[in-house]
């Protein structure tokens, strides 16, 4: 049985096996994480909402900027395995070989908010649980207020 998590306005259906495990990490503020306790790797969330004024009418090639953005600052590198999808959720997805890690990051939006979702496991290992990952950021939704 999957549960539904509501992360910061964002409605996760985490896959079966699929835990939040947010409490348990050190930090201040740490984002929404989801694991499997035999798990290989670590699912993160970063949601932001559109709160009031103009809307920021998002579109998949400013996703696309977010995610080079993104592996620029990291030094991922150009990633591999490229994802643009258009609706009913706009996705723009890379994977990445980062040291001995695997590395698939997506950034998701419905026009107006956008959430940030990062997978991570040792390389090699992504085979595991990266099917599970995809589905469920393919079923993610914004709350409706």
């Amino acid at each position: 049985m999957s549960i539904c998590y509501n992360s910061g306005g964002l409605l996760v259906h985490a896959a079966e096996g699929w835990l939040d495990v947010t409490d348990q990490i050190e930090a201040d503020d740490p984002p929404f994480t989801l694991t499997k306790p035999d798990g290989v790797g670590a699912m993160q969330f970063s949601v932001a909402t559109y709160q009031r004024g103009l809307s920021p009418e998002i579109t998949t090639n400013q996703l696309g900027h977010l995610l080079d953005d993104f592996a620029l600052s990291r030094e991922l590198g150009r990633g591999f395995d490229p994802t643009e999808v258009k609706s009913p959720l706009m996705i723009c997805a890379r994977s990445f070989d980062h040291g001995d890690n695997f590395l698939r990051v997506w950034y998701c939006s419905d026009g107006k908010n956008v959430v940030l979702v990062t997978y991570v496991c040792a390389k090699g290992h992504q085979n595991a649980e990266l099917t599970d990952c995809e589905r469920m950021v393919a079923d993610l939704k914004f709350a409706k207020e």
